[in-house]
């Protein structure tokens, strides 16, 4: 059981370390850089195509993956793709392909969107499905034909929550490389290899751009690499094995492993619905912004950050094990705490930021008061 997972974290690390600095050389050459701005934090010409490594290394991996291991065992361990996983591998070709095209020429968002619909409902069409959602105290529901846009809101919209988040060196990988190896051991937990395979093939692909991605970082994932992750780990537990154990439905696992990212991305459409601006309108109000006006540096905030995404993995994959009674309350909490933490960490900020505003329309009128003739007060 052990053996296809290492294969694939192996095969998938050693070609990202081989892909990742081809490509970082290819772009200083042709200066295909993330050019800096006011919304971004980092200053310098970096490159940002570590997405094509990362897809390049995980599809590999993946494929590979299985002939090596009927290789190593003397062909005793049967691990094959049916073929409802080649709409999974086009779908993430797609949406990898839509992000690489918008790194170079940025894209209406609208086409953008359609053509994220486009890649999850491929996905979707290989039987990628949530089938039913089962709440506490109230039962299963069926969700039938209702199912597919259902799944398809569920891909786009994570896709698009690791992208939101990945504005930081390390983020966005961390927190997918956390989730993408939990969701493995849980699938060699539940028997399910071929789950395993896709998920320790993608943990490989993440921990080899993170070498060159952690601050400070010498090439940055671009959209091509935040949607293809978020493709990755909404799809890859609607494939079996992590989604048959869940309490609460196909959901469980993923939700409480990505909550960060998807914390990040509610409050990101209430905060530009609220200041009657486009939901894809950028702003500087995320969680790694506002921990940053809270004083702390990117490797502070990736320790907290990170240390959550360790503590969610825990949770997540002690809830697989505990009885489904003791599971529902765990992760209830677990989310009410995410929720309060994040609301104090909202309000917090807030006040900060209206002390300094405050004292600066002191200072202002201060100076004022100097230039009629008056003396500062204080």
């Amino acid at each position: 059981m052990i053996v296809p997972a290492i294969i694939a974290t192996t095969v998938a690390f050693g070609l990202a370390l081989l892909l990742i600095p081809t490509i970082r050389r290819m772009a200083h050459r042709f200066k295909w850089y993330d050019l800096p701005n006011k919304r971004k934090i980092h200053t310098g010409l970096i490159p940002r195509l570590g997405g094509p490594g990362m897809y390049l290394s995980f599809v590999i991996a993946a494929v590979l993956s299985p002939l090596l291991v009927s290789l190593v065992s003397g062909g005793t361990t049967n691990v094959r793709y049916g073929l409802r996983f080649i709409p999974f591998f086009l779908g993430i070709t797609l949406i990898h392909t839509v992000g690489l095209i918008d790194d170079f020429h940025n894209l209406k968002a609208l086409l953008k969107f359609f053509l994220q619909i486009l890649a999850a409902a491929i996905i979707t069409s290989g039987g990628f499905l949530i089938r039913s959602l089962t709440l506490p105290y109230l039962g299963t529901v069926s969700l039938g034909l209702l199912g597919y846009p259902v799944t398809i809101l569920w891909i786009v919209g994570i896709s698009n929550a690791i992208n939101l988040i990945d504005g930081m060196d390390g983020l966005a990988g961390g927190i997918s490389g956390f989730a993408a190896l939990s969701m493995g051991i849980i699938s060699l937990l539940q028997g399910a290899v071929l789950t395993s395979v896709l998920c320790f093939s993608l943990f490989g692909a993440i921990a080899g751009f993170l070498l060159f991605n952690y601050p400070p970082a010498k090439i940055f994932m671009g959209d091509s690499g935040s949607l293809f992750l978020g493709a990755c780990l909404a799809s890859i537990p609607l494939a079996g094995g992590i989604s048959k154990i869940s309490a609460f439905g196909t959901l469980l696992v993923p939700v409480t492993l990505l909550t960060i990212p998807i914390l990040d991305l509610l409050t990101s459409v209430i905060r530009r619905v609220r200041n009657k601006v486009p939901i894809t309108h950028p702003d500087k109000e995320h969680i790694h912004h506002k921990l940053l006006d809270m004083g702390l540096n990117q490797r502070q905030i990736l320790g907290v950050l990170y240390g959550f995404s360790v503590y969610l993995s825990i949770v997540a994959v002690t809830s697989v094990i505990l009885p489904k009674e003791v599971n529902v309350y765990l992760i209830l909490v677990v989310w009410a705490g995410s929720l309060l933490g994040y609301g104090l960490l909202y309000f917090m900020n807030t006040r900060k930021r209206s002390v300094g505003s405050a004292n600066a329309d002191l200072e202002d009128s201060g100076d004022e008061r100097s230039a009629r003739g008056f003396p500062k007060s204080g």
